[in-house]
Formats: C-alpha cells, sequence, structure tokens
C-alpha cells in the first residue's frame, strides 16, 4: 500500500539557489537605478558593492522571515495571534536590515554619508526606506502562503488520485478473487462427477492437471492484465481439462491474428467466457461440438469472440438482468479497466451464440 506523506516546501521559490538569483538580480537593478539617480557621478561599482551586500543580506534574512511565517501563521483561526506577531517583527525586522544598510555604507565610506553619525545614517535610512521594506516583508509572507496553499492542492489532489487507484486495485483484486473460486469449484464438481461415474483413472488425470492449472493461477496472483499469448497458454490448459470431461467430443478452434497476441488483456477474461459456452451451451446439446475462439485487431480496438454451436438464446435474453457470476464479473472489471471505452455483447449466430468482447489495443 502506498503511504501518502505531505511533501516539504521545496518550490522553486524556496530553495537558496534561486533566492540568491533574484536577490542578485534585484541588486543590479536597484545599483543601476541609483546609478542613474545620482547623474551617473558616483562609481556604479562603489554602488553594487553596497546594495549587493544589502539584498543578499535581505536574500539570508528571508530564511528567518519564512521561518517565523510557518511558526506563526496568520490563519482564519488565529489571524488576530499572527497579526499581533507579524506587525512587531516586520517592524524589527526593518530595523534590522536598515541598520546593516547604514552600517555598511557608513563602514565603506559612501561619499553621501562622509561625516555623517552612525545612528543619524540609521534614522534617515530607516524612514526612506520603512514603506519600501515593510512592502517586501509583507510579500515573502504571502508569497509563502500562496506557494504552501498551491503545494498542499497538489497535495491533497495527488492523495486523491492515489486513493483512487487503490480502490479500483482493490476492487479488481476482489472480482479476481471471485472467478477463481467459482473456476476451481466447476472443475472440482467435474471431478466429482466423474468419480460417481466411476471413472477414477479420468478423475485422478484431471486432479493433476486442475493442479499444474492452479499453480499457474497463484502466480498470476497479483497481476491484474497479462498478455494474450499468455491467457491463450492458460485458457489451452483449461480447455485441456474439459476436453477430457467431454471425452474429447469439444472440437476448439483458434483464429488469432498474430498482431494480437502482445496485447494487453485483463487476466482471466476469456476462461469464464469460454467456461459459460461450455457449460450453457455445448454441454446442453449432443450435436453441438464447435468452440471457435478469435482474435482481431481493428485499427485502436482488439476484438475477441468466442462461438458456440449451443442452443441458442431465448428471445427475451437480457445480459443486464444476467445473474451468473461469470459475464457479470467480466463486465465489472472491464468498466474499472476501461470506463465507457469497452463493448460487450452476447447474441444468436448462426446455430449458436457469440461473445463478443471490444477493448482498446494497449501492448
Amino acid at each position: 500500500m502506498t503511504i501518502f506523506t505531505s511533501p516539504q516546501p521545496d518550490h522553486l521559490f524556496l530553495q537558496r539557489r534561486w533566492l540568491v538569483f533574484f536577490w542578485l538580480t534585484i541588486a543590479l537593478i536597484s545599483t543601476q537605478t541609483l546609478y542613474i539617480q545620482l547623474k551617473m557621478e558616483v562609481p556604479w561599482g562603489e554602488i553594487f558593492v553596497v546594495k549587493l551586500a544589502i539584498w543578499l543580506f535581505w536574500g539570508l534574512y528571508t530564511s528567518v522571515i519564512l521561518w517565523a511565517g510557518r511558526v506563526v501563521r496568520i490563519e482564519r483561526s488565529n489571524h488576530f495571534k499572527g497579526l499581533v506577531f507579524h506587525l512587531p517583527f516586520s517592524v524589527f525586522s526593518i530595523a534590522l536590515n536598515a541598520f546593516f544598510y547604514a552600517f555598511f555604507a557608513w563602514l565603506v565610506g559612501v561619499d553621501s554619508f562622509e561625516g555623517v553619525p552612525l545612528w543619524d545614517i540609521f534614522i534617515g535610512l530607516f524612514i526612506a526606506l520603512f514603506e519600501w521594506y515593510f512592502i517586501i516583508y509583507w510579500a515573502i509572507i504571502i508569497l509563502s502562503y500562496a506557494f504552501a496553499f498551491y503545494q498542499s492542492l497538489k497535495s491533497r489532489e495527488l492523495e486523491a488520485v492515489q486513493l483512487e487507484a487503490q480502490l479500483v486495485t482493490a476492487q479488481l483484486q476482489a472480482l479476481k478473487m471471485q472467478l477463481q473460486p467459482h473456476f476451481l469449484f466447476n472443475t472440482l464438481n467435474t471431478v466429482a462427477s466423474l468419480v460417481r461415474q466411476d471413472q477414477k483413472p479420468m478423475a485422478v488425470e484431471m486432479l493433476s492437471d486442475l493442479s499444474s492449472l492452479l499453480r499457474t493461477t497463484l502466480l498470476k496472483k497479483d497481476e491484474q492484465q497479462v498478455s494474450l499469448t499468455e491467457e491463450v497458454a492458460f485458457l489451452k490448459n483449461y480447455l485441456a481439462l474439459e476436453k477430457k470431461r467431454f471425452n474429447d467430443r469439444v472440437k476448439v478452434e483458434w483464429e488469432l491474428a498474430s498482431d494480437t497476441l502482445k496485447a494487453n488483456i485483463p487476466v482471466y477474461l476469456l476462461q469464464p467466457v469460454v467456461e459459460n459456452a461450455i457449460y450453457h451451451g455445448l454441454s446442453k446439446q449432443l450435436a453441438a461440438t464447435r468452440l471457435l475462439i478469435q482474435a482481431q485487431r481493428q485499427g485502436d480496438v482488439l476484438r475477441l469472440s468466442v462461438y458456440n454451436d449451443g442452443p441458442a438464446l431465448p428471445v427475451d435474453f437480457d445480459l443486464t438482468f444476467s445473474t451468473g457470476i461469470g459475464l457479470t464479473n467480466i463486465v465489472e472489471r472491464l468498466s474499472q479497466f476501461y470506463p465507457d471505452r469497452f463493448d460487450f455483447s452476447i447474441h444468436n449466430k448462426d446455430k449458436g451464440v457469440e461473445v463478443v468482447i471490444e477493448l482498446p489495443f494497449v501492448s
């Protein structure tokens, strides 16, 4: 079973290399803007050194803001508590960044601040940059919440898809497990009938064949789909059992187009159809002997059919009201595998009955 875990915040915006790139870009833009405002009288490189230090400090400090945003979230349930924390913390953050700006500018000796006390530089920058830095702080908080909400939404969508897939798999497994005992009980009833008829050697032989067949079934216990080649091999083993029961009266004909053998189909798709053809068709009429199994590719559609020349269906036959486990199970499984993309029909044809299954061709 897949266990869903919420992903850690790893959006591009929150990755360190992208934060560095973002603030470096801001530093370049800010440098060029100030360079033009100062009428290019101050060397561009001198301005860039100061701006780079300032904005990279903001970049490092972004991690602190993101941490504060996660620890004290501003949500509907506690928005008052969040605002009480973040409003003064945003002012503190502005003061800290303004002080770093002032200290670095004073330290490198920027011409415009020459001879001005550090405290006066700090106060001037704090007042001048307050609005701009306030916007930066809250933009970081809002963007982090927006990305967190986006990730949460995607996580819920992924979880819903995973749960739906698990449900479908469980349903398919249940349907497949329903087929196995159905087939097994019918075969054992046949063996019991042979024993009652004192055909013990035949019964022992059938039990041996059944053992081999069950071994194959167990090997496929976790599979939901197999190639048509594998399904046909399983079906031939099953038919070997049935032909012994009917003393080789059943004549099986195979018409399988070579380009269909690699197609993937639901496991045990054809066995209940063939079983139904034998028990409700060939076994009901002594003159009935023919069992024709066909596979054709028609563009993107795989067409499978099973025909028997047993008794025709009643005029009022309706598959919707069928109570047989085999056919009902097939329709259920096909609807799980190929919603609205398959066709299943059973109808009279020539002197017998044909079952046709059409499904997407997938190899």
